[in-house]
């Protein structure tokens, strides 16, 4: 199973129990508790041991990239960055969500992982020393803060949300501009990543 589908399964919007307006336990946290299975599958892609893939583990790098589905309709690429602890979104469509429904659908990410991470001693574990330092600072689980980049290219039409997400995820982990992604050539960027999957080639 390529890497992006096994991170889009276990960081589905888990959602939490629901509560009477105004509740004090509500306001408390935006956490929920993971099925025992999904946060075994979070142990495994984050040491690096799950076998399916080909991302290396987080506790090697500083930042990860991965597709995240907004609603069921709509793909967007996130960057988590462990030192300055955000999850920026890279959205090809940024008016398909308002800013406060953004941060809503995003809790999974900004909040649940970011507090399975800091359970399970990422941060201790990290073998980036800018990452193992942050992690002294912390004396609980701090969520991430959920930003959006609105300067990405903009697809055209509502179909290619995903092509152009795998495309900004390729660049940015590539260390390349996602302003040289090109709406215009949804065509060809889907015919490359299928000759490439076809091939055992494609890296996500």
């Amino acid at each position: 199973m390529p890497s992006f589908q096994f991170v889009q399964q276990f960081l589905e919007p888990f959602k939490p129990s629901a509560r009477k307006r105004g509740s004090k336990k509500a306001a408390a946290s935006n956490t929920v508790d993971l099925p025992p299975s999904k946060l075994k599958n979070i142990h495994h892609f984050v040491r690096g041991t799950w076998q399916h893939g080909y991302a290396q583990a987080w506790t090697k790098v500083r930042k990860v990239y991965f597709p995240y589905n907004l609603k069921g309709s709509h793909w967007v690429a996130i960057e988590i960055d462990f030192v300055i602890l955000t999850a920026t979104v890279y959205d090809s469509y940024v008016d398909f969500t308002k800013r406060s429904k953004l941060v809503t659908l995003l809790h999974p990410i900004s909040d649940t992982l970011a507090r399975v991470l800091y359970d399970m001693h990422f941060y201790d574990d990290s073998e980036v020393e800018e990452v193992k330092q942050k992690g002294l600072t912390m004396s609980m689980y701090t969520p991430f803060s959920v930003c959006s980049i609105a300067d990405v290219p903009q697809q055209r039409d509502g179909a290619p949300c995903g092509i152009l997400t795998v495309k900004f995820i390729e660049h940015l982990s590539a260390g390349i501009s996602v302003d040289k992604v090109d709406p215009l050539k949804i065509k060809y960027y889907r015919l490359k990543l299928a000759i490439e999957g076809l091939r055992g080639e494609a890296y996500l």
